[in-house]
């Protein structure tokens, strides 16, 4: 019986994978297709943008899933807190919008779902490079067709990281990160400026940490299950049930390379 049991549920989560994978490769095409961008400030941050494009792609991935699965929880950027179950997708309209505004390019659609607080499935879909990273919990992580490989150990002097001006200069000040030392200590910099995609490019091996100070649930939520997979690992300074606020993360594509980037903060709590 309970195998039976276990087995229907899985039935379940792999529908719903299918169903998820289904919309949000229609909502990418719907995003490329858009000419016309209308853009607004969030509380007046010159760097927090919004535009049409993000609420109108969260409204249609959510109203197509809805429809095959209504009783869902939803947790999505664009003002919707919706939890009332514990099957709870999370989204990310559209990670990276400042990519998306001006370079329309390196954005991403990023959608997970969780059962109990649990990941079941991510799907991160790079829109203008008809890129998906995908993956159900424990069947391996995926970017189109090609099975993802487990990660190598790096460590910190072979490692790439990637992290904004901003969380930098954050992690500087609240962690006593000495950033002049870090240069010495890293094989490069980058900033890509999607969560999303970022984490998903540690899980293929291009880069080996990230750090920010501004993340929320849904700009990684679904990337983290991705590099999960593959033997990476995230930590945060915020728990679920700060679901909506900002949160510092640091994602490593090992355990042991962000034990050994924590080494370089005076403070991590």
């Amino acid at each position: 019986m309970a195998t039976m049991e276990m087995n229907q549920k899985l039935d379940l989560i792999f529908k719903k994978f299918e169903t998820a994978k289904k919309v949000v490769l229609k909502a990418g095409e719907n995003v490329k297709e858009k000419v016309l961008i209308q853009v607004d400030l969030k509380d007046n941050d010159i760097s927090d943008l919004v535009t049409n494009c993000d609420v109108e792609c969260q409204t249609m991935i959510i109203e197509e899933i809805k429809k095959e699965y209504s009783d869902d929880s939803w947790l999505s950027e664009e003002n919707v807190k919706d939890i009332h179950s514990s099957n709870l997708w999370i989204l990310d309209p559209i990670d990276g919008t400042t990519n998306f505004v001006m370079m329309k390019k390196n954005y991403a659609i990023s959608l997970a779902y969780y059962h109990e607080g649990i990941p079941m499935f991510g799907l991160v879909y790079d829109v203008e490079s008809d890129v998906l990273y995908h993956c159900i919990k424990d069947q391996g992580a995926f970017k189109n067709d090609l099975r993802l490989n487990r990660l190598k150990e790096h460590k910190l002097s072979e490692s790439i990281l990637d992290g904004s001006l901003k969380s930098l200069l954050s992690f500087q000040q609240a962690h006593e990160l000495n950033l002049k030392v870090l240069t010495r200590k890293i094989r490069g910099h980058r900033s890509f400026g999607c969560s999303s995609l970022t984490i998903c490019h540690i899980a293929e091996n291009e880069k080996q940490l990230f750090v920010s100070n501004h993340v929320k649930l849904w700009d990684y939520a679904a990337a983290r299950i991705v590099l999960e997979e593959v033997g990476g690992c995230i930590e945060t300074l915020t728990s679920l049930a700060k679901m909506d606020e900002n949160q510092t993360c640091i994602a490593a594509s090992s355990k042991n390379l962000l034990d050994e980037f924590k080494q370089e903060l005076v403070r991590w709590n």
